[in-house]
This record gives C-alpha cells, sequence and structure tokens, in this order.
C-alpha cells in the first residue's frame, strides 16, 4: 500500500517511522505548504515530494492519505482524499465542529469502499488493550464513577514554534482539544458518550501568549447517573502520563499509558512495540496502530481491528465542543442527542 503524508511536522515523523517497519506499505509522496520543511522531509524519507495538497491527491502515487495537519484543515482534507478516491488515516481531531465531523462522516458513507481511521493510538497501548476487555466482560461490578486527569507542560516557546496552535480558527480550541481529547476518548471508547457535560475553560500562566483555554474542568454524566469528572491543564512543570481512575463496585482502577493498576495491584501487561521517534508521553501505540491500519487496508486478520477509530471518533470530539459550548451558555449541554 503506498501512502502520502499532508503535513511534515512532528507527528508525521512517527507515521513514517511506523510505514518503514511494515513490509506491505510504502511512504511515496509527501506535501508541505512550507516547501524547505517538506523537501527535506522527502529527501529524509525518499518519497516525492508536492507542494499542493489537490496535486499530491490528482497525481500523487498513493492509494492512501495521511492527514498530519493542522486541525482545521482536517475536516476539509478528509473530504477531499475520499472524493479522490483516496483511504484516509487522519490525526485527531477528525474535525474542530461536530457540524464539520458529521460532514465527513457522511462523505465517507458515499465511498463504501474507501477505510478510514482517526489516530487514537493510545487505544493500542496494552494497558488500554487490556481495560478494555474486562470493562467489556464486567469484570468489576457496577461502575459509580470516572476521574480524567491531564496536567502537561505546554509553554510560551511550544505555541510560538507553530503559528496555528493556540488561535480558535486553527487549532479550535486549547488543552482540551490538543491533548486532553485523547484522555476523553477513553470514557466514550471504554464505556460510553456522556448523556450531558458542564464545564469551564481558561487562560491562565498562557494568557499573553494564546486565545484559547490552558486549563479546563468538567463534569459529566453516564447513563444512570454516573459522574464523570475531568481536570485539564498545560501549566505543570513537566509531563507525567494522564490518569484515568475508575471507581467500580468491586474494585478501584487507575489507567496510565503504561500501567494498569487494580486495587493497587500492578497488572501484568504484554510488551509494547517502541518507538525511536514518538515522545514516551504520547504513548506506545503508533506503531501497533499504523500497523492494524496497513493490515485491514490488504485483509490481513489483526485482532485490533475493532480498536480502530472511525465514525466514533465523534464522540470525544463531542465532549470536547459540549465544554466549549457550555463554558459560553453556563448550562449543560445535552451530548446523547
Amino acid at each position: 500500500m503506498r501512502f502520502g503524508i499532508v503535513g511534515c511536522g512532528n507527528i508525521s515523523g512517527t507515521h513514517a517511522e511506523a510505514l518503514q517497519n511494515i513490509q506491505e506499505a510504502q511512504l511515496t509522496a509527501c506535501c508541505d505548504t512550507d516547501e524547505i520543511k517538506g523537501r527535506q522531509f522527502a529527501e529524509n524519507h525518499r518519497c516525492q515530494f508536492y507542494a499542493d495538497y489537490q496535486d499530491m491527491l490528482d497525481h500523487g502515487p498513493m492509494d492512501t492519505v495521511i492527514i498530519a495537519t493542522p486541525h482545521y484543515l482536517h475536516g476539509q482534507m478528509t473530504i477531499q482524499a475520499f472524493e479522490a478516491g483516496k483511504h484516509v488515516l487522519c490525526e485527531k481531531p477528525m474535525a474542530v465542529t461536530v457540524a464539520e465531523a458529521e460532514l465527513v462522516l457522511a462523505k465517507w458513507a458515499e465511498h463504501q469502499d474507501l477505510h478510514y481511521a482517526v489516530c487514537y493510538q493510545n487505544r493500542f497501548n496494552p494497558s488500554y488493550g487490556k481495560l478494555k476487555t474486562m470493562i467489556d466482560q464486567q469484570a468489576f461490578g457496577q461502575l459509580k464513577g470516572i476521574k480524567c486527569e491531564l496536567t502537561w507542560h505546554r509553554d510560551r516557546n511550544y505555541y510560538e514554534a507553530a503559528s496555528w496552535k493556540g488561535t480558535w480558527a486553527e487549532e479550535g480550541g486549547g488543552t482540551l482539544i490538543n491533548q486532553a481529547i485523547h484522555t476523553l476518548d477513553v470514557v466514550t471508547w471504554m464505556v460510553e458518550l456522556p448523556q450531558k457535560i458542564k464545564g469551564k475553560i481558561m487562560t491562565t500562566l498562557l494568557e499573553d501568549t494564546i486565545e484559547v483555554e490552558d486549563a479546563a474542568m468538567a463534569t459529566a454524566v453516564l447513563l444512570g447517573d454516573v459522574p464523570v469528572v475531568i481536570h485539564v491543564s498545560n501549566n505543570y512543570s513537566s509531563d507525567p502520563a494522564p490518569t484515568v481512575t475508575f471507581d467500580f463496585e468491586e474494585a478501584v482502577v487507575v489507567l496510565t499509558a503504561d500501567k494498569l493498576v487494580v486495587n493497587d495491584v500492578v497488572v501484568p501487561l504484554e510488551e509494547s512495540l517502541v518507538s525511536d521517534v514518538a515522545k514516551a508521553y504520547w504513548g506506545s501505540g503508533h506503531l501497533r496502530f499504523v500497523r492494524t491500519f496497513v493490515n485491514q487496508l490488504i485483509g490481513l486478520p489483526d485482532p485490533h481491528v475493532d480498536t480502530l477509530a472511525a465514525a466514533d471518533a465523534l464522540d470525544s470530539l463531542k465532549m470536547v465542543c459540549g465544554i466549549y459550548e457550555s463554558d459560553r451558555s453556563g448550562q449543560w449541554v445535552q451530548l446523547n442527542k
């Protein structure tokens, strides 16, 4: 399978690394509006460079597009790729609004021969997979509550290195839509989309640098009045693994990218694939994620295919956008409409 990458920033190297380790895949094209960066990426990975995305879609030697551009381009570029007959692997979020994400899914429905996946690589961490199986087997009794915590460090240099970040128009938000959306995906993937959500966002230490939030807190409610407590911030001093705590009738379960603890006992996990490129706090799932997507494309059996995020990637975006809407209105926002 021949792949083209649009957007040659940090995350593109992780996807290129994954493809290089898959015999049935080849990176054949790349595209970036920054010609210097794009040509350097093309030289490093021995693929053809395109300065224009539509040109790459029309003439690039590829079957699949990996979309790794600023957030505001994800939806429209996915739609363009479907219209060009290309499979799509898109970085999160699938779009910056629920309405645009629904347009993406509607266009995909018109091209049922094409495969689509959104990069929620943490689903492929061994800790995540193990807990998902245990929850599906109802191993812990009734769920009583969930607590989501993400505290990372993103400073002025981080935002000034990429002008699209820190803006409503191009990033679509701040720490919620960029970092915490992965943590919210834990809730929607492992359990369900909450019924409603209410939250507040704020800009604190980065108020002179960005126009979006650097911190947020929210409460969501699952079916049966189960609370989901959410706390996220980009103002911490380092990047500890995001933590999701599940309070069950028969166990307290703590989940991180590389660890699963049940009632204070560490659960043994299978060994994860180790990336030479991806940052540790991104989790270990990127290589397994891309391998699974390629297997789906070529029809190879893979036990992880159902783990791929596609239409269900909309659920975590609904949570993010619900918090933004709630902050503006001061009201609860219904998510299961």
